[in-house]
C-alpha cells in the first residue's frame, strides 16, 4: 500500500493511520502500539529515507508520537464500548414477591 501510494504522501499516511486505528480497535494496547511502530516505519523508510534508511526528523518523530497516541486511545475507546455493552446487558433478577 505504502508503495503503491508513493506519489501521494498524504494519502499514503491517510491510509497508515487508518490501518492502526482499525487494528487498535481489536487488538490489546501492546498490539495497537506495535501496529503503530510499523505503519509508521514503513511511511518513514518508503517515503522519507531516500536510500531506504529510517530518518529520525522532527516531523517523523511527531508523526510517530501521534500515531501511537492514536492506537492507545482507540485500544481504550473500544475496551470502554465492549465494558460498557456487558454492564448494560446485565439484567437485574425479577424480585418475587
Amino acid at each position: 500500500m505504502t508503495v503503491a501510494t508513493g506519489m501521494w504522501p498524504v494519502l499514503a499516511l491517510i491510509l497508515l493511520v487508518a490501518v492502526v486505528l482499525v487494528v487498535s480497535l481489536h487488538t490489546t494496547i501492546v498490539g495497537a502500539v506495535l501496529a503503530a511502530l510499523q505503519c509508521w516505519g514503513l511511511y518513514a523508510t518508503f517515503l522519507v529515507g531516500p536510500a531506504g534508511e529510517l530518518t529520525f526528523s522532527a516531523e517523523m518523530r511527531w508523526l510517530l508520537a501521534i500515531m501511537v497516541q492514536l492506537a492507545v486511545l482507540a485500544t481504550l475507546a473500544s475496551a470502554a464500548v465492549r465494558v460498557m455493552s456487558v454492564v448494560l446487558a446485565v439484567q437485574p433478577t425479577p424480585v418475587r414477591p
